[in-house]
């Protein structure tokens, strides 16, 4: 995606934004953009410390360069770009779903949940440590290289659920063949989901998969991000339920897209067996109480 800035000062796209392909041994990318000079420096300091190349700038301009040119890995914002509304900025450049976004200043629970839910990746409150904040990110994007390595040797393949698409090679979700939006951790948890089809997948197996096994936080931050993308499947498909939530425990797929799913010939072929006895043993019961299990759009207090 190219994001331009138009005559008024705002952020407008066009295109999608992906990342050219870099070598392995190349550092990751770390883009600041917080407010205060001193803050900068001393994020700017952390990520320096464990390798990373990095850019800073507050000038919108300069920024919206520096997201095209420079393609940061990872990129630095105070919480006010998200909250209480999304800056021009937060709207166009989530839609660079291979940037890490964190929010600095979301001082609450509140606010936290609120700045995720704008589809930021990860907020942390005033006077969080700079070397814990880089850490934190080198420790994402590490377990994220890791799961896109484990996908390339999946190359190709597409998990299909009737009119849901999967793909994994090339990382995108489809919906009746029309591409969701979903950032890189909401593709990385769905995904989760669509390989282990029949399973509910707790929160703690989503957060050791996607976050790895050292994540230090609330387990909330997945509840965040499944409900970010239950609202991009409902938007597409207000019909049909695609994920579930299973209190207390997790998530899982949704008996709307399963029994659809066991309809569909190329997913009976790709399931077997196990796809059409799960389906035509829960379909009697679906109507009854599907929906009452739905994963609400608030984020659940479990």
């Amino acid at each position: 995606m190219t994001i331009e800035l138009t005559h008024s000062g705002e952020f407008t796209h066009t295109g999608d934004f992906t990342h050219t392909e870099r070598p392995p041994s190349d550092p990751p990318r770390a883009l600041v953009t917080l407010e205060h000079q001193s803050d900068r420096r001393s994020m700017e300091a952390a990520f320096q410390r464990i390798g990373y190349n990095v850019r800073c700038s507050t000038d919108d301009r300069t920024v919206d360069a520096l997201v095209r040119s420079f393609e940061p890995d990872v990129m630095v914002i105070d919480s006010r770009h998200a909250y209480p509304q999304s800056s021009s900025l937060v709207l166009h450049v989530r839609r660079c779903p291979d940037i890490l976004t964190i929010a600095i200043g979301a001082d609450s629970e509140d606010q936290r949940i609120a700045v995720m839910r704008s589809g930021i990746d990860d907020a942390v409150p005033t006077g969080s440590s700079p070397d814990e904040i880089a850490v934190r990110c080198q420790a994402i994007l590490r377990r994220m290289r890791h799961v896109r390595s484990a996908s390339a040797i999946e190359l190709g393949r597409i998990l299909s659920f009737g009119p849901l698409c999967v793909d994994l090679g090339r990382r995108e979700i489809r919906v009746d063949q029309s591409v969701i939006a979903a950032t890189r951790l909401e593709f990385e948890l769905f995904a989760q989901l669509c390989r282990r089809p029949l399973e509910v997948c707790s929160r703690a197996e989503l957060l050791k998969s996607v976050w790895g096994p050292h994540w230090v936080g609330d387990t909330h931050v997945v509840d965040v991000h499944m409900s970010n993308l239950r609202r991009k499947f409902t938007s597409r498909n207000p019909h049909v339920q695609f994920m579930q939530t299973v209190r207390g425990v997790g998530f899982r797929l949704a008996d709307d897209i399963l029994y659809l799913a066991s309809k569909d010939v190329t997913s009976r072929r790709m399931f077997g067996a196990r796809l059409s006895w799960n389906c035509e043993t829960t379909n009697d019961d679906m109507n009854d109480d599907m929906h009452d299990d739905a994963f609400d759009d608030d984020v659940d207090s479990d």
